[in-house]
């Protein structure tokens, strides 16, 4: 699940980390490079060395993001939430056609959204167990919260790396 970097993140440190997935991804994507003059749309879609290009992190974020919240929600009600919360690592998710700045702000919903369903867990709630569909272990709530946060930090830290290397 989580790396060694989230395997302790709090459920506040979570929500906070979340929250800043938004400015972060911006951060990298849509700061102005002084030695070109390159469309930052043009640059985050420009493929790199794993395959993906920068945008497609961005929107894997987002997917990551929002099925958390999802599972957040269903949670509450007892439902087995998707399968591929056993597998967050594996969520991808593909628009060839939006501009950067509406995925950028696609993220900023998702992330505020995902943030404030993860302040709304009452304490008691972090350590009950999450039925995943097709999956025999149960993780945690709170381990399911790490794991989010540590597949879109991957994320985001490829996004970096992609930029870097498209540049």
């Amino acid at each position: 699940m989580a790396s060694s970097a989230t395997s302790h993140l709090s459920p506040d440190d979570a929500a906070v980390a979340v929250r800043s997935f938004p400015r972060r991804f911006r951060a990298v994507l849509a700061r102005p490079d002084d030695d070109e003059r390159v469309d930052p749309d043009e640059l985050a879609r420009r493929v790199g060395p794993d395959g993906r290009s920068a945008a497609d992190h961005l929107l894997a974020a987002d997917a990551v993001l929002s099925l958390l919240d999802r599972t957040l929600e269903e949670a509450r009600g007892g439902d087995v939430a998707h399968p591929a919360v056993g597998d967050l690592a594996g969520v991808w998710a593909d628009d060839p056609h939006s501009p950067l700045g509406r995925l950028l702000d696609q993220l900023e919903g998702t992330a505020t959204t995902t943030a404030g369903r993860i302040d709304a867990v009452a304490t008691d709630d972090w350590a009950a167990g999450v039925r995943i569909a097709g999956v025999d272990a149960t993780p945690s709530l709170l381990d399911v919260v790490r794991d989010a946060v540590d597949v879109a930090a991957g994320h985001l830290r490829a996004a970096e790396r992609t930029i870097q290397a498209v540049r």
